[in-house]
């Protein structure tokens, strides 16, 4: 996979699935259906409002889960909700100890890591440790260290010169 700007996505997440939002709709269908077969005739317009109350705040909870759980690590940044890091920036990532005791703060503007989400310990460049967080915690981890080892400096052969040998 690639993003827009061409860097290859490591390690995506999205904060939901959509399916959720079907629920109000089938519901609804479901329900005139049932209604049609039962004597007396069908109350079209209950229906349609029963799908719109069930449709409109799972849309918005989806929405919102969507964009501000959202994971995304890319050669260049590492993407946690609404807030975007670059991978020069961190100095290194480990698993969380299993504590769940990490007084860090999470990265998303979070004020906590959010329920369910697995912990990574990210190590900022100015020392500071950070909570990055997902579903998949091991495979966040494991996109991490291989942006990190492909951004470090391959060791060198042995065959440049030292500057010491033209003086």
């Amino acid at each position: 996979m690639t993003g827009p700007d061409g860097a290859g996505v490591r390690f995506a997440e999205t904060g939901a699935p959509w399916w959720p939002v079907l629920i109000g709709p089938v519901i609804a269908v479901g329900g005139l259906l049932l209604d049609r077969l039962a004597p007396g005739g069908a109350t079209p317009w209950a229906w349609v409002v029963i799908g719109l109350v069930l449709f409109l705040p799972i849309a918005l909870v989806v929405r919102a889960r969507r964009r501000l759980l959202a994971v995304r690590v890319t050669r260049e940044e590492l993407v946690q909700g609404d807030e975007s890091v670059p991978i020069a920036r961190i100095a290194g990532a480990r698993p969380a100890d299993g504590s769940g005791r990490y007084g860090i703060r999470p990265f998303g503007d979070h004020p906590t890591v959010p329920r369910h989400l697995g912990v990574v310990v990210v190590t900022l460049d100015d020392g500071t440790r950070r909570a990055a967080w997902a579903r998949d915690a091991e495979g966040l981890h494991a996109a991490l260290e291989r942006v990190l080892a492909e951004r470090a400096p391959a060791p060198s052969s042995g065959s440049s010169p030292s500057p010491m040998e033209g003086a």
